[in-house]
């Protein structure tokens, strides 16, 4: 409680910005209250900057590999690239496997990190690359949408001026005025609510809601949605919807369940990719194991069973849906 108002909310003086306005906005890491604004910039869609940079280190790998002079420099990248890539896929199998979610997500990882088994790292590499780029794909255009809805979240006040009977006015939560009370509108201040003019013309800006760029003139009897803009008049608002049911809110709330759904296909998707995965799993493990009886072979070397179980892991691998679907 001391450190939320300490003077770390001087962000005008390079500090970062108080906690409070973080968490209450929603804001993303590149936002967070522990990085300086200096700093912030570095931040903002890290993960996407990752996986980028891993396909670099990948490419120039890859390039390297051919020369004998510098293959030791061609592993070194190499390990970078599972560290960026990897690592991050790595967090998320473990707590998939820990919650008994046998995924498409677990079956790439495992295919990525075993083809170092069996001197396929390169193509490993690739895998976790491509699941990199797609994921952060996804988090950036989530990212996206979460800005979004905080913006209008900005344009609600959280305060109304209430006129009383008396003709006193009054400041009241937005949550506290219930509908058929009176409101004033200043010039230059957000509608709070709902409402339908009771005295007054002014012109309001509605472009954040409608997409309409020219102001449009309200007059007596003409309704005024919550977020609109008030110009130049003064208007007396006669409250028609309460603040859960404002405009606005029910916007914030058609934004949230549009990012929340997903797509038919992607729905179909991830109930086939945990059938898929955990089928695939198992019969790499029933190669592994069943081969050097069947067929006499061994269970190492470039013709033993666990090798060809692995290779038949890393090509069972969907790496074109996984690259495609979350991103579309």
């Amino acid at each position: 409680s001391f450190m939320m108002h300490s003077s770390i909310n001087k962000a005008s003086n390079g500090k970062p910005a108080i906690f409070e306005e973080f968490f209450g906005l929603g804001q993303e890491e590149s936002a967070s209250p522990f990085l300086k604004p200096s700093s912030r910039k570095w931040a903002a869609n890290l993960t996407l900057k990752a996986a980028l940079l891993a396909a670099f280190l990948l490419l120039l790998s890859f390039t390297l590999s051919f020369f004998a002079t510098t293959a030791a420099i061609s592993a070194l990248l190499l390990l970078f690239v599972y560290f960026l890539a990897g690592i991050p896929a790595l967090i998320e199998s473990i707590e998939d496997l820990v919650e008994c979610n046998i995924n498409i997500d677990v079956l790439m990882t495992l295919a990525a990190f075993s083809s170092v088994l069996i001197g396929s790292s390169l193509e490993g590499a690739l895998l976790l690359v491509l699941f990199a780029i797609s994921g952060s794909i996804e988090d950036l255009v989530t990212a996206k949408a979460k800005g979004s809805i905080n913006q209008l979240n900005k344009l609600s006040p959280t305060k109304a001026t209430l006129i009383t009977n008396d003709g006193q006015l009054c400041d009241r939560s937005i949550k506290e005025v219930e509908v058929g009370a009176v409101i004033l509108v200043r010039p230059g201040e957000i509608v709070p609510l709902d409402g339908e003019v009771k005295e007054g013309v002014s012109a309001v800006n509605l472009v954040h809601l409608t997409g309409e760029s020219l102001p449009v003139t309200k007059k007596i009897g003409d309704s005024v949605a919550a977020g609109a803009r008030n110009l130049d008049g003064v208007l007396q608002l006669i409250v028609t919807h309460t603040a859960a049911d404002s405009t606005l809110s029910k916007i914030v709330q058609l934004v949230t369940n549009a990012q929340e759904a997903k797509p038919k296909l992607q729905r179909w998707f991830d109930r086939f990719s945990r059938m898929y995965a955990l089928s695939i799993i198992s019969l790499s493990a029933l190669v592994a194991l069943s081969f050097p009886f069947l067929f006499s072979l061994s269970f190492f070397g470039l013709e033993g069973s666990i090798y060809r179980a692995v290779a038949f892991l890393i090509a069972a691998s969907p790496c074109a849906l996984i690259l495609a679907l979350p991103i579309a």
